[in-house]
């Protein structure tokens, strides 16, 4: 064994290391007191109780009949999962008994990313360090993008396996799918992967996906919130109430709280993926489609009925989360390109 294979091995077996720490701490976090902040008590574990109790859809709509809190038009797939692990651990519902889904998210997470990762043994257990120990599991227990991010991430695993594996492509939309039951920024990037397929020239992953989130992911819970529920009126987002002023608003709100105060971290990535010439080549279908997501979401905010600057405060690391989840693995195998053998 050279001593460069020997300081790879060591290096592997630190970031393992920091990786379950990672999801060590999501799972303290989670089960030190019943899940209890924010959207996990106006959104996402009122309607697990809901389903706990009563197993019907329409509950979901009345819990909150005005749609003030509860966001009536977000899937019912986290609920749903919430539900099911409170029941099969506690026999009912139970806040603490549900907590015990984040930490087994957060390793899904991290297991996914270093799958996703084509490079060294470290820089897979580097991608899965880096995603458990990003700030979301320790401050948004129970919120939804957690789910999100492990199915966004399985979906990452599945590009570079489209040509070897016939199933990858069945298997990519089936999680763009439930992304699309997750949250409505599931349901974005599952068009954005489907568009940027299309345009890479795969017509068939890109179809199969496109159609499959649209006929079974978009249109299904579209159908149940139109005769079942209140319908989209009460939405984050009405695209009849377009406004300039509003992403003018969201745009300067975005680049006072999240761009100038992580500078140092983007020039970071910018200067890493410079450094990488292969993997921008390789992976410049994710990059444009992270950075067509971004631009997607950072756009909705001119149809928000919401005040601009309170939505882009409360949302845009969760958001920020999701993209540099998906993003990881890129990275790490921008780190890991000076050190690969040129033979």
């Amino acid at each position: 064994m050279t001593e460069r294979t020997r300081g790879g091995t060591l290096a592997a077996v630190l970031l393992v290391l920091a990786a379950s720490w990672g999801v060590v701490l999501a799972g303290v976090t989670a089960l030190r007191e019943p899940l209890g902040r924010g959207d996990y008590v106006a959104i996402w574990g009122v309607k697990a109780r809901a389903l706990s109790r009563t197993g019907d859809v329409a509950s979901l709509f009345r819990l909150d009949p005005e749609g003030a809190v509860s966001h009536p038009e977000y899937p019912p797939l986290w609920p749903a999962l919430l539900a099911l692990a409170s029941g099969a651990v506690a026999g009912r519902y139970d806040d603490l008994a549900a907590g015990t889904l984040w930490p087994l998210l957060a390793l899904s997470a991290a297991l996914l990313a270093g799958r996703a990762v084509r490079g060294p043994a470290w820089a897979r257990a580097g991608a899965a360090a880096f995603v458990a120990l990003l700030p979301y599991w320790r401050i948004y227990p129970g919120y939804a993008e957690g789910l999100l991010a492990v199915l966004l991430l399985a979906a990452v695993g599945e590009l570079d396996r489209l040509d070897e594996n016939p199933a990858a492509t069945l298997r990519l939309a089936a999680f763009l799918v439930l992304a699309c039951w997750t949250k409505q920024e599931g349901a974005v990037a599952a068009i954005v992967a489907s568009a940027g397929l299309l345009l890479a020239g795969r017509r068939k992953a890109g179809l199969v996906t496109g159609l499959s989130s649209v006929a079974f992911g978009i249109l299904p819970w579209l159908l149940v919130l139109v005769l079942r529920g209140p319908g989209i009126s009460r939405a984050d987002y009405v695209f009849w109430r377009a406004s300039l002023g509003k992403l003018a608003t969201a745009s300067e709100a975005l680049l006072s709280l999240a761009l100038l105060p992580n500078v140092a971290w983007l020039l970071g990535a910018g200067a890493l993926l410079a450094l990488a010439p292969e993997v921008r080549a390789r992976r410049r279908g994710l990059l444009f489609g992270a950075a067509a997501m971004a631009v997607l979401l950072l756009g909705a905010t001119a149809w928000t009925r919401l005040d601009p600057t309170w939505l882009v405060r409360w949302s845009w690391d969760r958001l920020a989360f999701l993209l540099v989840a998906t993003l990881v693995p890129v990275f790490a195998e921008a780190a890991s390109e000076p050190f690969r053998s040129e033979t």
